[in-house]
């Protein structure tokens, strides 16, 4: 139940019809408002006006529908807009004893905090007063979607950092094993840029394979992540296309440090290693 003008203050847009007035009053004939959800869900395309709606909220007399407005997320951003029938609260007792007062400003909204509550202890001095602003609403309710956002991101972040540090402990390894035959290439006649090459290209040959592997197993779990985070597809080129450009920079990264140091190795020395 809302009052005349609410739609406009909170930008909820008219499609049809009109706004509720001051002339809806207890002894006229009842109207509703409708929103989109519900002419598609309940009335198949058919024009809404003029119907009579039935709402037994607090009166068991059908109302007449006079408007329909825009759908709009009332419970949370994630949930799809539902089916919503609007009733002007000057043709309605029940208002769950509270009452929301919605103000739009051009301005900072709570620059009218104080001037809100002053109006309301005028008015009523008994009742109890809180303010808030729509923005710190909406973020009330994505604080759960969020927090699982940053989890979720410090796990990713902690998971580029093993596999560099894994991908850097791998090229180290096979750096150390293979010292004899740098040395043996080196001393043939093999430039530094060849030896870096050859072990960059040691360290490519396994991040395409744990980028294949990787991927398919993101594919399975994101999956998984729809259910938990709020407009997360399946399959989103732009984000694996980001992960395979991370691991390619995070490979050249985490093998350039063992390739250099296997590219500066005196052959003498490298051919003495066992």
């Amino acid at each position: 139940m809302i009052a005349p003008g609410t739609f406009a203050a909170l930008g909820i847009p008219l499609k049809r019809g009109r706004d509720f007035g001051v002339s809806d009053t207890n002894d006229q004939p009842l109207v509703a408002i409708v929103n989109e959800a519900l002419v598609r869900k309940s009335l198949a395309g058919q024009d809404p006006m003029g119907r009579t709606i039935f709402c037994p909220f607090d009166r068991p007399e059908g109302m007449t529908i006079v408007g329909v407005v825009g759908d709009v997320r009332q419970r949370n951003p994630a949930l799809e807009p539902m089916p919503e029938c609007y009733m002007p609260y000057t043709q309605h007792n029940y208002n769950g004893a509270t009452l929301n007062v919605v103000v739009r400003t051009a301005g900072d909204p709570l620059a009218l905090a104080g001037t809100l509550r002053r109006v309301a202890a005028e008015i009523s001095p008994e009742v109890p007063v809180s303010f808030t602003t729509m923005e710190a609403t909406v973020s009330e309710g994505v604080e759960d979607p969020r927090f699982r956002t940053v989890l979720f991101g410090l796990f990713a972040v902690l998971a580029v950092g093993l596999a560099m540090a894994g991908v850097y402990g791998v090229m180290a390894y096979a750096v150390e094993q293979r010292s004899r035959e740098i040395g043996v290439r080196m001393a043939l006649g093999a430039d530094r840029m060849t030896v870096v090459r050859l072990i960059l290209g040691q360290g490519a040959v396994l991040a395409l394979a744990g980028l294949v592997l990787g991927l398919a197993g993101a594919v399975a779990a994101t999956r998984l992540l729809e259910t938990v985070l709020f407009e997360v597809r399946p399959v989103d080129v732009q984000v694996y296309l980001g992960v395979v450009g991370v691991i390619a920079v995070v490979t050249l990264l985490a093998g350039y440090l063992p390739a250099w140091r296997a590219a500066v190795l005196n052959p003498v020395d490298a051919l003495k290693v066992e």
